[in-house]
């Protein structure tokens, strides 16, 4: 075996163990309810600045989740009343 075809898999290799643990994590994470986002950081969406977002982002973590489907019900709802002006 060469360099490359050990590189190439140990690369394989790697990604098959990131998927598993992310599989692992999301197990875990989906037994805690962690709830509404507007109810966790005590805000209503209106009112979150970057910081909100951000420390948010961290709970909740990649998308799609309920914090994301939030977002894009409130930015939606948003477009939907610029329309209607």
């Amino acid at each position: 075996m060469n360099a490359d075809e050990l590189i190439k898999t140990i690369d394989e290799t790697l990604g098959l163990l990131v998927e598993v643990a992310d599989e692992y994590v999301e197990e875990i994470v989906s037994q805690f309810d962690i709830g509404s986002p507007e109810k966790l950081i005590g805000k209503k969406y209106e009112q979150w600045g970057p910081q909100d977002f951000a420390n948010l982002g961290q709970i909740y973590g990649p998308e799609p989740n309920s914090l994301s489907r939030l977002i894009f019900r409130k930015e939606y709802a948003k477009v939907l009343q610029m329309e209607k002006e």
